[in-house]
């Protein structure tokens, strides 16, 4: 097993972590030229110092938001958000999609269109919310033209994915699609040949299944996406 992604935190390192991203933020919106905030080196560091403060107050549903300024790839220079991750932080159950579409890319957050609302059912059957479970994307910008990732591009994405799963430790992952089983296994192999049982992820178990975006073209596909859905309710319940 990985260290440290089963292992939840405590309330002064969640209290930490939340404090690390709001300097982040703060980092990024200096960088973009906002000027309605202190946004000294005096503010920041006294920003940090509040890290020594005891909460028992966990973080908020977006406070792992990916402020990030990334120019890793060529995709950058033509995204119009950086599509993060959005969700509880504590959630037992963390669904990875494969790339945004363009209603993700409209809003920044993942899962805003057609899929979305198909999402929206699939957890109603699970008698899950968003509010309760982590959702993100393994490639964190919509492609041109529908096209498919390249190795590199997931290569340059999988830093931020990592961090995600470190903050959020789920119980078990979701993958939906074969990119996003095919960039958390490293595997070349069809969803046809994952999906529908478990694979180990640093000791986490994950299922692939069919994403949403999928099935929505693909509606025949839905009794095996069920059908994967079951065995994780069935996990979650243990």
């Amino acid at each position: 097993m990985a260290e440290g992604l089963h292992e939840k935190p405590s309330p002064s390192r969640a209290a930490s972590e939340i404090l690390e991203g709001a300097t982040a933020y703060l980092r990024f919106l200096t960088e973009l030229g906002n000027a309605g905030f202190d946004l000294s080196e005096q503010s920041l560091e006294t920003i940090a110092s509040w890290s020594n403060v005891k909460s028992k107050n966990t973080a908020s549903p977006d406070i792992f938001n990916n402020f990030i300024k990334c120019r890793q790839c060529a995709l950058a220079a033509q995204r119009q958000h950086v599509i993060s991750g959005m969700g509880n932080p504590n959630a037992r159950l963390m669904i990875i999609g494969g790339v945004p579409e363009a209603d993700d890319a409209q809003t920044g957050k993942p899962y805003s269109g057609k899929a979305g609302g198909l999402l929206d059912k699939m957890l109603s059957a699970m008698a899950l919310t968003r509010s309760e479970i982590y959702v993100t994307f393994a490639v964190k910008c919509c492609l041109p033209d529908d096209t498919k990732p390249s190795i590199p591009v997931m290569n340059c994405c999988k830093a931020y994915l990592r961090k995600e799963l470190i903050r959020v430790r789920p119980d078990i992952i979701f993958a939906f699609g074969g990119i996003a089983a095919m960039s958390l296994l490293e595997t070349s192999a069809p969803l046809t040949r994952l999906r529908g049982r478990f694979h180990d992820y640093k000791g986490i178990p994950l299922m692939p299944t069919h994403a949403p975006e999928y099935l929505v073209e693909n509606p025949d596909a839905k009794r095996e996406a069920w059908e994967d859905i079951k065995q994780v309710m069935k996990r979650l319940k243990n």
